[in-house]
């Protein structure tokens, strides 16, 4: 059985929220939750669960992240990812 390994935040201070995003075909709807709701549409593609786990530095299991990297909360599977920022901000990007 693997180790699991804890996030590390040192890899993630650069990125953004537009890093989980890849340009190209296809639509992405982002939802942003917070004091008001703001949707949007954009064009692009979410990177694999693979690449942003990889990114994240932590392990995907199952297909799935779901971990806290540096206060945000991380969730994501195939097609949707969710940030919970500690504000209690949330931020939902998915396949449109």
């Amino acid at each position: 059985m693997p180790c699991v390994q804890p996030a590390r935040p040192e890899k993630v201070r650069g990125v953004k929220e537009e890093s989980f995003i890849r340009e190209g075909k296809g639509k992405l709807e982002i939802t942003i939750e917070g004091e008001e709701t703001l949707k949007t549409t954009i064009r692009g593609s979410l990177k694999s669960v693979e690449e942003v786990a990889e990114m994240l530095g932590v392990e995907a299991r199952d297909g799935k992240i779901e971990a806290v990297v540096d206060g945000v909360k991380v969730r994501m599977e195939r097609g949707k990812l969710e940030l919970e920022f500690e504000s209690g901000e949330r931020m939902r990007i998915e396949k449109a």
